[in-house]
């Protein structure tokens, strides 16, 4: 859809407060009507879907109109009342269908006026791997695959315009202020900010903003680096002075934080139940990018599933599901990981179609979840996979120790196990008198670790500041909120009245719940016919109608399941190489990309046996190059297992020969690695050596080194 009008949505300005691991966010909105006649302006626009907007409100001529939270169908009815009768009014609502997707409606915008629409929202920031502390700014709003049957009112049934980045009539700003008790080491980005600058010499506050100049080509997003991140954490929130006392939003409320700093654990001994999930729909029949030599989407999701299957730990569970208009999986239910189990799922993967037709995801999630969980082998979905081979802390409870009459009731779900590289965070509801005098209370945090009982114990204060915008308690509602919202079509009528309750009680915005205001203090109502005006988004590869999702690890992409697979696959590749020249890396990953991965590295993976090791035999040596005799004659340890020396050699021929593809088969290395220490460790430094003089290397890889 071209613009032919003027856009009446000039800028976005962004004001972000992170204090540790929860981040304020205040946007606002600026609009100026340039037409000589009255617009009603509409923006459908991404957030994460753990955001909890609280507030909603619009600055007319110097005068602030605060929006009321009410039933949506009634707030719905109050503003088509106010357009009708010419007042201006302002509507805010989550999609029908996604809870990542809110529309904002600016309706009767007289010829010349200007108002800024300001929305609030709190959130907890997610935890990378490396333990940083990510926020994300959507910007970019991509395509979803829509069940025809549930989405006649989504927000993706308007006709967005998409216009070239250069041709985009607004801007985006932002300025983030981070303060934390554990101390900023750093401040990272994948868009251009301003130099980190600490406002505190101990560096326990900071600001940056964002370049001029975003081209809204990408989500905006920030990692953010604290010098400690283990210490489990306590924070208590006094509750609003006019609510009931013992209510969600009168009573104090506490978010206990809890990240346990877990050590690395050999692949051989982990486990778990892992399930994959793997997109069959018809258009994986379709090639990743537009170059008639890449690969088909089904072709490259089959590869993936290969790496993903010599991954996994021997011992655990596992089983394969294919979805599309019907669903179909491997096994009637997860079977043990065996030589003999992962032989048969191989050959299966092998003759894998894209043949199921649409892509309806729901009903096979709901069929893995509801199943029984097998004893000592906890459920993973698929992304959790690095997590799920490392060590879990499991039978994880809670006790408080608090003045007499003040005790706690848990509002946050039961969580039993975490994995390694994961964080806790739980909210509870403080009942009874808080004591006037100093005092405190503590929680006893107790778990197992391998085996052992552990514990931690963290002392509060009970004298808390009043937080101006009640985050733990808004927080706290939005988990309670997510844990009974499952949108119209499957929320009960019971549940419906719990959410309705929960969000207009803490003002945070729910599916059945949406923002209205109205201004009826103009001079006179607003004449004349209303042109609607469609806010337009950016054009990029990511919202381009093109095919159905798939990225490295058969996730979806975090704001729609349509996405532009190279983006995401090169991006992933540069994120994990060391070079410093990305246009160089971007060429040679492309190469790599639209080839595949070399059918040598994916040969030489299917070789590997589910315990990790590689035999030695003519299939080995044909792919590394060699004859089967004289690569005997080099092994330095003949009177042992003759798959140790085979398995050093596959190790080190994958870091020379598909070290461009590393993030691919590091899982696998693991396990290759956890199997010579079983079996050979201490000749493993004698095969080392031997093969890097067998296959004339030059380095020898980190994973060797002691």
């Amino acid at each position: 859809t071209l613009i032919s009008s003027p856009v009446p949505l000039k800028s976005i300005s962004v004001t972000l407060s992170i204090n540790d691991f929860v981040a304020g966010v205040s946007a606002t909105l600026n609009y100026e009507n340039e037409e000589e006649v009255p617009v009603e302006a509409i923006f459908v626009f991404p957030m994460d879907e753990d955001s909890a907007i609280y507030s909603f409100e619009a600055l007319v001529d110097g005068k602030k109109i605060v929006a009321e939270l009410q039933e949506k169908m009634q707030a719905q009815s109050k503003y088509e009342d106010a357009m009708s009768q010419g007042h201006q009014a302002y509507f805010l609502e989550e999609d029908d269908y996604s809870r990542d997707v809110f529309s904002c409606n600016i309706g009767n915008l007289p010829p010349g006026a200007k108002v800024g629409i300001t929305l609030r929202y709190v959130q907890e920031l997610t935890l990378e791997t490396d333990g940083a502390l990510r926020y994300v700014l959507p910007a970019i709003l991509n395509p979803r695959y829509q069940l025809s049957e549930q989405s006649t009112n989504s927000c993706f049934n308007i006709k967005t315009p998409i216009v070239p980045l250069e041709d985009l009539p607004y801007t985006l700003s932002m300025v983030a202020t981070i303060t934390s008790q554990h101390g900023i080491e750093s401040v990272q980005s994948n868009c251009s900010l301003s130099p980190i600058q600490y406002l505190a010499d101990d560096k326990t506050s900071a600001q940056v903003s964002l370049a001029e100049g975003h081209k809204f080509d990408r989500d905006v997003e920030l990692l953010i680096y604290y010098s400690e991140v283990h210490s489990p954490s306590v924070a208590v929130e006094m509750g609003m002075q006019d609510m009931k006392p013992d209510s969600l939003m009168g009573a104090p409320s506490a978010m206990v934080s809890f990240y346990p700093d877990l050590p690395e654990v050999k692949g051989s001994r982990a486990c778990g139940e892992f399930v994959f999930l793997m997109d069959r729909s018809g258009s994986m029949k379709f090639h990743l990018s537009y170059q008639n030599d890449s690969q088909l989407h089904i072709e490259a999701a089959k590869e993936t599933l290969l790496l993903l299957l010599k991954s996994l730990p021997m011992g655990c569970y596992f089983n394969i599901y294919g979805f599309g208009s019907s669903y179909e999986k491997f096994f009637p239910e997860s079977v043990k990981y065996t030589q003999k189990t992962m032989e048969e799922a191989v050959k299966r993967v092998k003759d894998l179609e894209a043949d199921l037709g649409g892509t309806e995801i729901l009903t096979p999630l709901l069929n893995i979840y509801k199943g029984p969980s097998i004893p000592g082998h906890p459920l993973q979905a698929l992304g959790s996979l690095k997590f799920a081979l490392n060590c879990s802390v499991d039978d994880f409870s809670l006790s408080w120790d608090m003045p007499p009459g003040l005790s706690a009731s848990m509002l946050s779900p039961e969580q039993t196990a975490i994995c390694k590289g994961q964080r806790l965070i739980i909210y509870a509801q403080l009942n009874g008198t808080m004591p006037q005098e100093e005092s405190s209370g503590e929680v006893c945090l107790k778990y197992t670790l391998q085996g052992r009982s552990l514990e931690n114990r963290v002392t509060f204060s009970l004298q808390p500041k009043t937080n101006a915008s009640f985050i733990i308690h808004r927080l706290a509602a939005k988990s309670l909120i997510q844990m009974k919202d499952l949108g119209s079509h499957k929320t009960s009528d019971g549940e419906k009245e719990d959410v309705l309750n929960i969000s207009i009680q803490s003002g945070v915005l729910s599916s059945f719940t949406a923002f209205i205001a109205v201004n009826k203090d103009l001079n006179q109502p607003v004449q004349g016919p209303l042109a609607p005006r469609v806010i337009p988004r950016p054009m990029t590869f990511s919202n381009l109608p093109i095919t159905c999702p798939y990225s490295t690890d058969l996730e979806f992409n975090s704001y729609g399941s349509f996405g532009h697979i190279e983006d995401i696959v090169l991006m992933r590749m540069m994120e994990n190489s060391k070079s410093s020249t990305k246009k160089t890396n971007l060429q040679k990953y492309r190469k790599v990309f639209h080839k595949g991965f070399g059918k040598k590295v994916l040969c030489l993976i299917s070789l590997q046996k589910a315990n990790g090791s590689w035999e030695l035999d003519k299939d080995l040596t044909k792919i590394l190059g060699t004859g089967l005799k004289d690569t005997k004659a080099a092994n330095p340890a003949k009177d042992q297992d003759p798959s140790a020396w085979a398995t050093v050699l596959a190790v080190l021929w994958l870091h020379a020969k598909g070290k461009d593809v590393k993030c691919e088969w590091e899982l696998l290395e693991s396990k290759a690695v956890a199997w010579l220490h079983d079996h050979a460790d201490s000749s493993i430094p004698m095969l080392v050596q031997a093969a890097k003089s067998f296959l004339k290397l030059s380095v020898i890889p980190d994973v060797f080194v002691v």
